[in-house]
């Protein structure tokens, strides 16, 4: 079940506040016994035992990756809300791909031509200590460490993340002994001082510490006398050559150092460039939102920076703005970093120390010898041990820097915060929110700690991109009148000499009473089949609709489907096959969000295995779920539940456009738009690639051209070309994904019931201008799309349509401008208070909506990662126009 954050923490207060966290009248010294004895039982686990909870807590972490960091942002008031979203993601995502098959368990490894046995005993139990920077995230990642180890935990948080850190332990807690884990093997304290600190770490049931947090807390672990996992403080040199590039380098910076406001302890924190394209880097951070500060502000920023030789607690996690107001210092509207140039290192210059928030110094370097000099120093200085990166081409480069570098990991061409840790830029390192720093910086391990960590390993990496895909489904017919010839060829044998027998129709009752239905029908029992119709389908189909689809399919036992309808059909018989061929699988956990697909938490099941094949023959020309993955359900409670997976796609798509001829005109213009929408968003997402623009642009282009002629004459030619393109646009976002217009359209659809296509049309304009920007918020994250290109990619599109325009941003806003006026050619209203949407009940809706469209499976594809607030402007600006 999700819940939501003021639940979660009401929750913990009930049960926390009053005396404990979980039992009533408890001590310290009671939680202590407790996950003793819980270790101990949990030892005697097996690996089968030990691996279903381990899924089980990541899979239901997950789902409270929102409210989890809610809490998180409103106790520490530190970093992004939206970015701490993503940190429990990929804790739950990363940790359960990395060590999903892991042994852990007994006997782990036989090398039997080397002689070698490897067996894993737990080692008892762990004394976590989590910071106040990564507070849920590290908590649900040190509870799947010990899931995975057989491990039990006590948890001392940092006292300003208490409630958020014991509320994630709960989660993970609570879905362990659901999955059949002992009660009581994570603890939390109740309160947090230095006696209580002491008291846990120094405790006889205590075999180590895993500490994550401030240097006070990892050193007094290490004085404990105990086996221990440390930390240490990052202060990452990041060294940009005359080789690198360096369009390349400055997004990755700035992404890095503004992912949760700089808090990472592996984020940059200054950069060392060449003096050859010193200038015109600094020139590139600054177009991309860096704001050098100079004279006196310089001197302001630096005092406040440093306090008594550590970093000021008052300015850990906040953004650039918000740094430049308690300066009294004005920067650009736009500033997502604040810099200082520099060229000292050490006690006398503040900008050489560890920040931990949008703060960037910049130092030049004659040459490569010298900038590498400097990130030795600055290492040396305030972070030896952690991370260093480089920007550079050259290998031979990259091998000397690694070699004269004194640190853990040297990342190469990636946004060190976010690669450090283990994400999408090399999948290759560990995922870790607790980083090694090594033995000269007084740590027992140099590399990203985990559940099997034994060696001291220095971790060079080079950003990688994974493999991508172009699938669709296996046939394809289009034209005309093309249906007969279609089926003729589904009635074919297979290989082993077998055929379809049985087809089932999904369907509506319109369908029906249009004649089409029969039309089908009489195709099928001509080649053969035994037939049955179920047309109890309705527009936004639920999920009793389908219950009632896997009674009849129970009852007829189809080995074909064919779907025929708009989207309701194909979607409601998408599911349909789902759920008669894996009944044990919960639309929750189906439509369970990810941030990237093969590791989503809750695997997706294969299909097949009772309807060999899935035909969709689409009667309207928008959703393209004849081609796609996709398919949306209603849930009991009235929630749509946005399915994505490769599973779902059909096996035959049949694009006959005499199916479109008695469409009604609202319906046309309403699809098209949605099939606009659907290129668009395809051909900019950050996904988008050289197999799926092509589709993208041939769709927008025909639809340009032909969808005026279909609505206002409804021409057949002209309905053909739409049709067409329609399904172009579905073979472009079934790959590369769409954006921010259908989050945000799914939601204001869901609650005023508007149809879908009509809520694409009136975001849209307002989802290009906010997407059109050279130095956003955040930029999207992924690995292939290395600094903000929508604008160009707009511009693209327009140049395709042949609008005129002078620079990027004049064809941007007459690609705008062609949209609305398509819009008024299609008779179809610019925003939502002339959609007759209540504007009370709108704005009473408006932060929910804007929440439920960032954690939207189809946010992480956009060009611009959109914090909540820009969500909630886009809705703002959308309602009156």
């Amino acid at each position: 079940m999700l819940l939501s954050a003021k639940c979660l923490r009401g929750t913990f207060r009930r049960t926390h506040r009053i005396a404990s966290f979980r039992y009533i009248s408890t001590s310290t010294e009671d939680k202590l016994e407790r996950v003793k004895r819980a270790s101990e039982i949990f030892a005697t686990f097996s690996q089968e035992r030990v691996d279903y909870i381990f899924t089980r807590i990541a899979h239901e972490a997950n789902k409270q990756r929102v409210p989890l960091a809610q809490i998180a942002h409103e106790e520490t008031g530190m970093g992004l809300m939206e970015d701490k979203v993503i940190k429990n993601g990929i804790a739950c995502e990363l940790l359960l791909d990395r060590y999903r098959d892991t042994k852990t368990c007994g006997i782990i490894e036989r090398e039997s031509v080397h002689g070698l046995l490897k067996i894993a005993n737990p080692v008892g139990v762990v004394c976590c200590i989590t910071p106040t920077t990564n507070p849920t995230s590290t908590a649900i990642a040190k509870s799947l460490f010990c899931a995975k180890t057989r491990n039990g935990a006590i948890f001392l948080p940092h006292p300003r993340a208490l409630e958020s850190t014991a509320a994630a332990v709960k989660v993970c807690h609570d879905a362990g002994v659901a999955a059949g884990a002992p009660k009581g093997f994570l603890e939390c304290v109740d309160e947090v001082n230095r006696e209580v600190s002491d008291f846990v770490m120094h405790h006889d049931n205590v075999n180590i510490i895993m500490a994550t947090g401030g240097p006070g807390m990892v050193k007094a672990s290490y004085s404990t006398g105990k086996p221990a996992l440390g930390v240490g403080s990052g202060n990452a040199p990041i060294l940009v050559d005359e080789t690198a590039n360096l369009e390349e380098a400055c997004g990755s910076i700035v992404l890095g150092k503004t992912f949760d406001n700089g808090m990472i302890c592996a984020a940059e924190q200054s950069v060392v460039c060449v003096e050859s394209v010193y200038d015109q880097f600094k020139e590139m951070l600054i177009r991309r939102g860096v704001t050098f500060l100079e004279g006196k502000e310089r001197d302001a920023l630096g005092k406040f920076l440093i306090v008594n030789g550590r970093v000021n607690a008052d300015i850990v996690g906040q953004s650039a703005q918000e740094i430049a107001r308690r300066i009294n210092v004005e920067v650009p509207y736009g500033t997502v970093v604040l810099g200082a140039e520099a060229s000292n290192v050490g006690p006398q210059e503040p900008f050489s120390h560890e920040k931990l928030c949008p703060v960037l110094a910049l130092y030049k370097a004659s040459d490569f010898k010298e900038g590498v000099k400097l990130c030795k120093e600055l290492t040396e200085y305030d972070g030896i041990g952690h991370t260093a990166g480089i920007y550079s081409r050259s290998q031979e480069r990259l091998e000397e820097y690694a070699q004269k570098i004194p640190a853990g990991r040297i990342l190469n061409n990636v946004p060190t915060s976010l690669a450090a840790i283990g994400t999408a830029f090399n999948f290759n390192i560990d995922f870790s929110l607790t980083l090694g720093v090594g033995t000269k910086a007084g740590s027992s391990v140099s590399d990203n700690v985990g559940p099997m960590h034994l060696l001291n390993v220095r971790t060079v990496a080079t950003r990688q991109e994974h493999t991508e895909w172009f699938k669709n489904p296996p046939q394809i017919y289009f034209n005309r009148n093309c249906l007969e010839d279609a089926l003729r060829d589904v009635s074919n044998k297979y290989a082993d000499g077998t055929k379809d027998q049985r087809a089932i129709i999904i369907t509506d009752e319109v369908m029906g009473s249009l004649g089409y239905v029969e039309r089908v029908k009489r195709c099928l029992k001509d080649k053969g089949f035994v037939v049955s119709v179920f047309d109890d389908v309705h527009p936004d189909p639920d999920i009793m609709t389908v219950r009632k689809g896997v009674k009849a399919c129970e009852a007829f036992r189809p080995d074909l489907m064919v779907c025929l309808g708009g989207g309701s059909p194909m979607d409601a018989g998408k599911y349909i096959r789902v759920s008669y061929e894996h009944p044990e699988l919960h639309l929750e956990d189906a439509a369970s969000r990810f941030i990237e697909i093969r590791k989503r938490t809750k695997h997706f099941p294969k299909l097949g295995s009772k309807i060999r094949k899935l035909v969709c023959i689409p009667t309207t020309s928008g959703t393209a779920s004849e081609v796609t993955p996709f398919s949306v359900i209603t849930d009991d409670m009235g929630m749509k539940h946005p399915l994505f997976d490769y599973e779902l796609t059909p096996d035959i798509a049949i694009i006959d456009s005499s199916f479109c001829d008695k469409l009604p005109k609202s319906l046309i213009a309403h699809a098209g738009v949605d099939a606009i929408t659907h290129a668009t968003e395809a051909f900019v997402s950050v996904a988008a690639n050289e197999f799926t623009e092509s589709h993208s642009l041939t769709a927008i282009n025909l639809l340009f051209q032909h969808l005026p002629n279909s609505y206002h004459t409804g021409d057949p030619q002209a309905r053909e070309m739409v049709h067409h393109a329609a399904t172009l646009a579905g073979l472009a976002f079934s790959n590369s994904y769409l954006g921010i217009t259908h989050s945000l359209s799914h939601k204001v659809g869901a609650v005023f019931h508007l149809p879908h296509g009509l809520t694409n049309a009136v975001l849209m304009p307002h989802v290009i201008r906010f997407n059109a920007s050279e130095r956003p918020t955040r930029m999207g994250i992924y690995p292939g799309y290395d600094h903000p290109i929508a604008k160009q990619r707009y511009a693209a599109i327009a140049t395709h349509l042949g609008l005129k325009g002078k620079t990027d941003d004049e064809l941007c806003e007459a690609y705008c401008q062609a949209i609305l006026g398509l819009m008024d050619n299609l008779e179809m209203p610019r925003t939502f208070e002339k959609c007759g949407v209540n504007e009370k009940a709108y704005f009473e809706q408006i932060d929910d909506m804007a929440l439920a469209a960032f954690d939207d499976q189809c946010t992480p594809a956009n060009p611009r990662f959109p914090l909540v607030s820009e969500l909630k402007q886009i809705l703002t600006d959308s309602y009156h126009g």
